[in-house]
């Protein structure tokens, strides 16, 4: 395998089998009797449902009978422009606008919650490319080679690759005594919110003869947490703990400065939600996509699952152009089915990558039938 290293490059598609929501379902996911009468009994929900419909139509004076085609980006971008330049919108004031903006939140991550937690979704396939990523990096362990040969980058939310690659590492961990230290490495500062030993930077399990999957999330996690004082980042595995209606406080800074669980280190959640200005001023997110152009600088093959490459996505198509090697080999899975819709993609990608796209780039595949055709490379 020598000096190759691919990356892979996930969106919300790489998760449709299992149940997650694409972002132009989420608005109809929240708006369905189902999730309606899954949480009518949850008047905090309904309260945030509620408020939710009205600032649509009393403030954006859409329609109801529109709800459901909007884009999220038309709903955060106009709230985000206000609370960054600290102006109101129609009745709405600065203050209430935050308000708002954290129900959306929650509200969004509740249906990514319940879209995955329907029965008889396909979730064993996220399994296999888990334990696929993991028996790569763990062969490292005493090879020659000094770089890495596999990293992940994903513009998604839900925890499911996570929970299995946590998985995939414990498993191996208890097969293999020899192996002290491995961790699931996000690239950033992170400490435990319920102090699990086996959350650690990933310098610390290479220090110690160990091995660490790089899973870079460039809009953050449902299962992470930031201090808005020292911005250390909280992590749980097989928690969406962004959603715990109880409050936590960063335990640091509490020792730190003795601030008794005060509001200014209160713990909330770090989602970079669908807008056209994201907020990529937390230290830890900055962290991430810097070692996401490092990941992709080092590239030889860059294989995007579930990702089309939209134009809103201007953010991440400037981390792209700048990083992206002009010998990298770049492959595409593409959804079949739809004409239309893979030349539209196949487009996209021709013109945004040029020449470094080629008669092979495209894989016109589900994404379950693709992980299964993967075969662990050989690393001496």
């Amino acid at each position: 395998m020598s000096n190759k290293k691919t990356v892979y490059f996930l969106g919300a598609g790489f998760s449709k089998d299992a149940g997650g929501p694409i972002q132009n379902e989420i608005i109809n996911t929240l708006l369905s009797d189902e999730f309606s009468s899954k949480y009518n009994s949850d008047t905090v929900v309904s309260d945030q449902l509620e408020m939710f419909k009205k600032f649509l139509n009393e403030i954006m004076c859409i329609p109801e009978s529109h709800f459901r085609n909007i884009s999220l980006e038309d709903v955060f971008t106009p709230i985000d422009r206000c609370i960054a330049d600290g102006k109101s919108f129609g009745k709405h004031s600065l203050e209430k606008l935050v308000v708002i903006r954290e129900n959306l939140h929650l509200l969004l991550a509740l249906s990514i919650q319940y879209c995955v937690d329907k029965p008889n979704n396909n979730k064993k396939y996220i399994n296999i490319f888990a334990k696929y990523i993991n028996d790569i990096c763990e062969n490292k362990i005493g090879c020659k080679f000094d770089n890495d040969f596999v990293s992940i980058i994903t513009t998604n939310w839900d925890i499911l690759l996570d929970n299995s690659l946590n998985d995939a590492i414990k498993k191996t961990l208890s097969s293999n005594s020899e192996i002290k230290l491995a961790v699931v490495d996000y690239c950033c500062y992170i400490s435990s919110l319920k102090k699990d030993d086996s959350i650690k930077p990933g310098l610390l399990a290479l220090g110690k003869g160990g091995y660490n999957i790089k899973y870079l999330k460039l809009h953050g996690s449902m299962n992470w947490l930031h201090c808005p004082l020292c911005q250390r980042l909280y992590v749980e595995f097989d928690e969406k703990i962004m959603m715990y209606n109880y409050e936590f406080y960063c335990r640091h800074c509490n020792k730190n400065y003795n601030l008794r669980n005060a509001n200014s280190i209160k713990l909330k959640g770090n989602l970079l939600l669908p807008t056209f200005l994201k907020d990529l001023s937390n230290i830890q997110i900055k962290l991430i996509w810097q070692n996401a152009g490092i990941e992709l600088s080092e590239a030889t093959e860059i294989v995007f699952m579930g990702y089309s490459l939209p134009a809103a996505d201007f953010e991440i198509k400037q981390l792209l152009s700048r990083f992206v090697r002009k010998d990298a080999k770049i492959k595409v899975v593409l959804f079949p089915g739809d004409a239309v819709r893979i030349d539209e993609e196949k487009k996209r990608y021709e013109y945004f990558f040029g020449d470094r796209i080629n008669g092979d780039s495209f894989i016109v595949e589900t994404i379950p039938n693709y992980i299964n055709g993967l075969v662990t490379p050989v690393i001496e």
